[in-house]
């Protein structure tokens, strides 16, 4: 029995109460637990035809080379030494051709996509036919990626979106004819390339190959009292600009550059050692601590022990927004990541960042999955052996043999999972309330329409960062105090990285100006509805957008006239459209006490019951992407066997 769906309590569930109390449970739990454990289904009829006449085919060959070395049966060293060689070289070749019947590809199901694949909308009757191997709860880019991955390893996959698009941060929404981005701004890894890792991985989930438009060669610029610094693709060029600037630093700017690098490399050696046993960790993490020990460092911490220079360590740590997390919290790892991300310059993805999600969605619906919209999740379904096997929506059951959340860390076990199994993650619960591992910052956005009727506006193809001071940490820290300074502003032109953004909105372009935001400066409006509120939470928007327009206009006062269109985005904003935690668009705290977790990682206690995206790895897009990649390995390691050297 592969499927069931019922509006009421699963019988499963029921016996298995039953079977607490001493009863007998229903004859259909031994089916379900049958269903729940089947044996591995074949790949083909071929397939295994094939592995069957393999199998016999290395008892035949091994026994003729026995036979021809040994002759008749005089052992001596040189047959011996011979034997043995014959022996692992026919069983290695043999194994080859095993290995390579199994890795054949799954071809895709006979049925067509969808015209629209982000915005398929649920019933029950449109999943009740189908024996689901895996379901994704959440649609963002690392849901996505795992499901993709799954689905090419001939499993059916179903996932489920609780907003009315699915893509997550990918998504894109339009009022009054503006087009506007919600969480990819600019991508690096030199996904322009496609020989690149990022490209590849991209490519691989994708069932058409999304293009990609170089952004200006200075990508970033960081601003600060009228003085600004320009970041580009070349790192040599960029040191040499920073030390026309800091000439007395030129030690302290190679020495940064040089620790970054460094620091990146070990990543995903770091990541590996994690999921070592506890002890072996922390000794591993002694031994080797001149090397690792920079994974439990602060980017403040590193950047005061090769510089003094306060205005120095501001600049480089400049972009500290995108990944939520000041230098006196922050990972200097994930510092390190975004420096070399952006090395080799950014790109954003022509069509836009929905065409990435319509792209994966149908790679998914291809291999016989789908992905469905207005489909909230409201808890997982777990037996009393501890075995996740289905979800609730909306009020019905819905079975797989796997389930996969990627709505992150704090939902997933605070929400999601029965009261009665939470006990099976009280540490990650416990931990979780930690300062240093809850989200500390969320984003706030202003979304602003431009009008542009001729198209004749030459907007710029790069990111404005402009900083209150140089000390950041400070900055925050005035913000906590007033809400209505904000301690930086990101500004970004989408209309004008995308070039087909006019054609499909003639005489229009946007700009979006993002903040960082305190979850409590909202957090006494959460239980009101959206757009229902009331006076006090609309005032505060209201100042806020005066803000965020003063600060806009001071850098682009050419655009006054031609705002045609406002819309301003809280930490709620975030949680009811992308269905983030506290608004925390990045997940869990990018510090060093987030990466030296070792539970953080997509298997869970639960059995059948996984994480993926941004939580398993890091965030933005690339981030959720790599872990997409890391969830499908622990559920399919012929899934590993296939794609890992897309990882390198």
């Amino acid at each position: 029995m592969g499927f069931i769906v019922r509006g009421t309590r699963a019988r499963s569930v029921v016996s298995s109460r039953l079977a607490v109390k001493g009863q007998s449970p229903n004859p259909l739990e031994s089916q379900l637990t049958n269903w729940r454990e089947p044996p591995r289904r074949p790949f083909s009829k071929v397939q295994t035809h094939a592995s069957n006449q393999l199998q016999s085919e290395v008892m035949d060959s091994l026994s003729k080379i026995s036979s021809s070395l040994l002759g008749d049966g005089k052992h001596t060293k040189v047959t011996t030494v011979a034997t043995v060689a014959g022996l692992t070289l026919g069983t290695l070749f043999i194994a080859r051709r095993i290995y390579l019947s199994w890795m054949k590809e799954f071809p895709s199901s006979d049925s067509l996509p969808s015209t629209n694949p982000v915005k398929q909308g649920f019933s029950i009757k449109s999943v009740s036919s189908t024996n689901w191997d895996v379901i994704v709860i959440g649609s963002g880019a690392g849901g996505l990626t795992t499901a993709a991955l799954l689905s090419k390893e001939g499993k059916k996959v179903l996932v489920l979106e609780q907003h009315d698009i699915a893509g997550g941060n990918l998504h894109t929404f339009s009022e009054k004819g503006y087009e506007f981005d919600t969480g990819l701004h600019y991508v690096g890894g030199k996904v322009g390339d496609k020989s690149s890792s990022v490209r590849k991985q991209l490519d691989y989930v994708m069932d058409t190959d999304v293009e990609w438009e170089k952004m200006d060669d200075i990508y970033d610029v960081a601003i600060c009292d009228e003085e600004q610094f320009n970041f580009c693709s070349s790192w040599k060029t960029l040191k040499v600009e920073l030390k026309k600037k800091f000439p007395e630093e030129s030690d302290a700017i190679d020495k940064h550059f040089q620790l970054v690098q460094s620091t990146v490399k070990l990543f995903p050696v770091f990541m590996g050692i994690k999921n070592l046993p506890t002890p072996l960790f922390r000794l591993v993490m002694w031994l080797f601590d001149s090397k690792l020990g920079v994974y439990r460092k602060t980017t403040k911490e590193v950047l005061e022990s090769i510089t003094s220079n306060r205005k120095l360590q501001g600049v480089l740590s400049y972009h500290y927004g995108d990944y939520g997390e000041h230098p006196s919290r922050g990972a200097f790892v994930m510092h390190s990541m975004i420096c070399v991300h952006y090395r080799g310059g950014a790109y954003y993805p022509v069509g836009g960042p929905l065409s990435i999600a319509k792209s994966i969605a149908t790679t998914i619906e291809k291999h016989g999955g789908k992905v469905l919209v207005r489909a909230p999740v409201s808890s997982v379904l777990v037996d009393e052996k501890n075995r996740a096997y289905g979800v609730v929506v909306k009020g019905k059951e819905v079975l797989a043999k796997t389930i996969v959340s990627s709505i992150g860390a704090p939902a997933t076990f605070g929400k999601l999972l029965p009261e009665s199994h939470r006990h099976l993650v009280s540490k990650q619960l416990e931990s979780m309330k930690d300062n240093m591992i809850a989200s500390n910052l969320t984003l706030m956005s202003m979304f602003v329409g431009i009008s542009d009727p001729e198209n004749s506006l030459a907007l710029p193809k790069r990111n404005y960062w402009i900083h209150d001071s140089w000390d950041h940490d400070k900055n925050i820290e005035a913000f906590k105090k007033n809400p209505t300074k904000p301690p930086v502003f990101f500004v970004s032109f989408s209309s004008a990285k995308d070039p087909t953004y006019s054609s499909r909105n003639p005489g229009k372009q946007v700009a979006l100006v993002v903040g960082p935001g305190f979850f409590d400066h909202v957090a006494v409006f959460q239980n009101e509805r959206v757009k229902h509120r009331g006076k006090e939470y609309t005032d505060m928007k209201k100042e806020w957008e005066i803000v965020y327009m003063e600060a806009f206009l001071k850098q682009f006062p050419e655009l006054k006239d031609k705002v045609d269109y406002v819309e301003f985005g809280t930490a709620l904003s975030n949680d009811f459209y992308l269905g983030t935690n506290r608004g925390a668009v990045y997940g869990l705290s990018h510090t060093p006490e987030r990466f030296n977790l070792q539970w953080l990682k997509p298997k869970t206690p639960i059995q059948n019951f996984y994480l993926t995206g941004q939580d398993v790895c890091s965030c933005g897009i690339t981030g959720a992407l790599v872990g997409g990649y890391l969830s499908a390995y622990a559920i399919s390691p012929r899934c590993f066997l296939r794609t890992a050297s897309l990882l390198n």
